[in-house]
């Protein structure tokens, strides 16, 4: 129920619609993406990677993105599932393992739950957001180094390279909507896009995987949408199966709720943003529920208890999706509380 309730949640547009692959790996067929090593996508300082995902389980360490590796001291970044179901990047300025530095998200991450999770490193620090919020962390190793190791080795995606140089820790789950800029997206520039796709032409987009073409097994292309690289940055799976890693409906498909952005039974929210109370007009009204971006429901409210005058003083500051049910349909709104 969590899954449904957080994935409708992330359904605000219909533009989100054409967001209808993604690329679910099975950590049991040793399933990854190499990328081809490219200076474009050597990201060493102001950076952003975005992507989204859906864990199967999160009670393993598991490795959604590498570049380098400690092997012969050429270590850059990766970005992991703890076993705590936290999120870290860590990275290296050196190429030497021994001067690693890792900053981990203290927000949770759950398995099944779609989440969009942004990551920029600059001067300021490394910030991680989820969903478009910037979220909680903090340095467990180290600390901001400057600049990154330049590493010469293919990017790897849902696998993690070890010092011995085996494989292992494989990412099992989904993947969508990848990109590597060359630049630190804003705050606003983040929560403006993760629910979009790109043209892929967009100022310093370095790389972009929508995972919308047909990928079925091992020796697949992965096309690279980003203008500025092109097919020189496309990737290839690997897997010891012919069916996995495969496409699969994405985020956006998953809910199985219709939603109504054409507003066809007339409810109307406001005000928009609101204080203290938020009034909701429209004809048989069936049920109220207002969510975080994060899936956790807020407050909720049934028929005969409806009025229409919500009273949300209990709720802190911030951004929530409000579920309005009548007798057939759902009608989500994003919605401020100041």
């Amino acid at each position: 129920m969590r899954l449904i309730l957080l994935s409708a949640l992330l359904i605000v547009s219909c533009k989100l619609l054409s967001q209808n692959k993604g690329l679910s790996f099975n950590q049991t067929y040793n399933n990854y993406i190499t990328t081809p090593n490219n200076s474009a996508i050597n990201v060493t300082n102001n950076f952003t990677i975005e992507f989204w995902l859906q864990p199967s389980k999160t009670e393993t360490w598991a490795v959604l993105l590498q570049e380098g590796k400690c092997t012969t001291a050429l270590s850059s970044y990766n970005v992991a599932i703890n076993t705590d179901s936290t999120i870290s990047f860590t990275f290296n300025c050196t190429g030497n393992c021994n001067d690693v530095n890792s900053y981990k998200c203290t927000t949770k991450i759950y398995a099944t739950v779609c989440v969009h999770v942004a990551i920029s490193y600059s001067s300021t620090g490394v910030k991680m957001y989820y969903n478009g919020i910037l979220q909680p962390g903090q340095y467990t190793t180290g600390g901001y180094c400057g600049n990154l190791y330049s590493s010469a080795d293919p990017l790897l995606i849902g696998v993690y390279r070890f010092l011995n140089g085996t494989l292992g820790s494989y990412y099992d789950g989904l993947l969508d909507e990848l990109r590597i800029w060359g630049k630190v997206l804003t705050p606003s520039e983040i929560l403006a896009s993760y629910q979009d796709t790109l043209l892929g032409n967009e100022t310093n987009l370095r790389l972009y995987y929508k995972f919308n073409t047909p990928i079925y097994g091992t020796g697949i292309t992965v096309n690279n949408y980003a203008t500025a690289t092109g097919s020189a940055l496309n990737g290839l799976t690997y897997s010891t199966n012919t069916t996995t890693p495969y496409n699969s409906n994405s985020c956006f498909i998953n809910t199985e709720i219709e939603e109504h952005t054409t507003n066809i039974n007339e409810f109307r929210v406001y005000p928009n943003p609101a204080t203290n109370n938020i009034i909701i007009t429209g004809k048989n009204i069936k049920q109220i529920e207002i969510y975080n971006l994060l899936g956790e429901k807020m407050y909720s409210i049934q028929s005969p208890q409806i009025t229409n005058d919500i009273d949300i003083t209990s709720i802190q500051k911030g951004i929530y999706f409000i579920k309005i049910f009548d007798k057939e349909n759902v009608y989500i709104e994003k919605i401020v509380k100041q």
